[in-house]
């Protein structure tokens, strides 16, 4: 099946050690069929270790002192990578960060923000999102789609303006109740203690200046282009509210590299929990305020 990116996709390598966050810490990994042949086929103690650590069903790696995956080592690299090469992996930590939209002739392969190199990939990249469609993805959806991005990546507006004239052509407002947010997302599953923290800062602004800040007008933009691409399906409620919350919690960052982060986590905490999404999906649909 052809597979088409994001203009910015091949830039993505993985920093491995050098990841603040690292993606084996906190996330209950399964194992998929393939991989689990493999380790029940391997040999050595090496091979002793990973079965001696899968558990369930379906099989995963049981979690170790701070939730670290056993194989993280010291140096914070794989040990099964290290020994056994990356195609020993299972497949969600080879294509972690990788997300996949499938369609009838087509898939959609994308770089979730959850990862912090990715999300410093995309939300700092100053060239418009693009895909290079096929010529038969002409359904009213990618139409539509194509549409919604034009309006966020107009760049003679500001990102406020733009995000208000989407809102427009869908019957909404772009602004939401901050206290009736906190007490929405304050409800939801939590993966990461400190999102807690950076939730309260809801409860303290409601200025929607940085969405005309002209520092931050390529990083709104990209992050609701990344929100449109993957999430359309969901409306665009779901990408004004998303860029609504990182806007107020982005107005009390000070460098980048705090928005970059509120980004990563944003991602992190809802677009990884079914659970998550449907809550604010549910919100949504009763008319959010």
């Amino acid at each position: 099946m052809n597979e088409i990116f994001p203009n910015y996709y091949h830039k993505f390598k993985c920093i491995a050690d050098r990841c603040k966050h690292n993606c084996c810490i906190g996330w209950e990994i399964d194992i998929d069929e393939e991989t689990e042949v493999l380790y029940n086929s391997l040999e050595g103690e090496l091979a002793e270790k990973i079965r001696a650590n899968v558990v369930g069903d379906p099989p995963h790696f049981v979690l170790g002192a701070d939730e670290r995956c056993p194989f993280l080592n010291e140096k914070g690299l794989c040990d099964i990578i290290l020994e056994l090469g990356d195609g020993a992996i299972c497949d969600i930590c080879y294509l972690h960060p990788r997300f996949s939209n499938f369609y009838e002739e087509f898939t959609e392969t994308g770089l979730g923000l959850c990862c912090e190199e990715a999300a410093r990939i995309i939300l700092t990249e100053t060239t418009p999102f693009s895909l290079a469609l096929p010529e038969t993805a002409n359904a009213p959806f990618f139409k539509e789609r194509s549409e919604v991005l034009a309006i966020l990546q107009d760049r003679s507006l500001s990102m406020l303006e733009r995000l208000e004239k989407l809102a427009e052509r869908y019957g909404l407002r772009f602004g939401f109740l901050n206290d009736e947010l906190y007490e929405l997302y304050d409800s939801l599953e939590r993966l990461d203690a400190s999102w807690e923290r950076e939730l309260e800062k809801l409860k303290k602004t409601s200025d929607t200046a940085v969405f005309e800040d002209p520092d931050m007008q390529i990083y709104f933009e990209q992050l609701a282009c990344y929100f449109a691409f993957r999430h359309f399906d969901k409306g665009v409620g779901f990408t004004l509210l998303s860029c609504w919350v990182l806007g107020m919690l982005c107005s009390q960052c000070k460098s980048i590299e705090e928005k970059l982060d509120v980004a990563r986590m944003y991602s992190s905490e809802i677009e990884y929990s079914d659970e998550n999404v449907e809550k604010i999906q549910e919100y949504l649909s009763k008319g959010a305020k």
